[in-house]
């Protein structure tokens, strides 16, 4: 297994919202600015080579929506699956002070899965939610050394030092945090400036 390019999960905040603009503009009412932004990022990243994902519990919440406007996302992304250590890592968020749900989130970033690939974890996390944002970024560094303590108290196999075995944990976290409004990347390793649509 091995981390996948051009990946990116969207949490269920921005889901929300470009679901809400279509029932929107279905019923002839003006979108709001975030929906707007929410579903102009959502547009620009649609596009291949990369892989759309949502959470199983978006994907759980679309089904129970109305078919007419869920199917579309049902249809574009893919529901990750819970990796073996998935639990353990949102754990451990959640001790930073991280509130469950966003725990969950950042988890599935390192370690989702995508049944039909050999692939863990995705490149960027696209959310709405500026608190979760900041408070990542704020903990970057701490971030960066528990999720490293973690990895290397299991076993070597494991860890990617036998790499027919599973996938290579030592090359995570990587999964980035891009924020709406202002797209900014803040998880560890780097910033990087997302142009969305004019």
């Amino acid at each position: 297994m091995s981390f996948q390019p051009h990946s990116v999960l969207f949490d269920k905040g921005v889901i929300r919202r470009v679901y809400e603009r279509r029932v929107r503009l279905a019923l002839s009412t003006p979108p709001t600015l975030a929906q707007v932004e929410a579903a102009n990022v959502y547009a620009q990243l649609c596009i291949p080579p990369r892989r759309l994902y949502i959470t199983a519990q978006t994907a759980h919440i679309l089904h129970r929506r109305s078919p007419l406007f869920a199917a579309p996302f049902l249809a574009e992304t893919y529901a990750l699956q819970k990796g073996r250590y998935l639990r353990r890592w949102a754990r451990r968020l959640r001790a930073l002070m991280f509130a469950p749900e966003d725990a969950i989130v950042v988890a599935y970033g390192s370690f989702g899965i995508d049944e039909r690939l050999p692939s863990i974890g995705v490149e960027a996390i696209v959310t709405n939610d500026l608190k979760l944002a900041t408070h990542f970024h704020t903990l970057q560094a701490e971030i960066a050394r528990r999720f490293h303590d973690m990895i290397t108290q299991l076993p070597a196999a494991v860890r990617g030092i036998d790499a027919t075995s599973g996938p290579d944990y030592r090359q995570y976290p990587r999964a980035g945090i891009i924020t709406l409004p202002c797209m900014q990347a803040a998880y560890p390793f780097v910033f990087a400036q997302v142009a969305g649509p004019t």
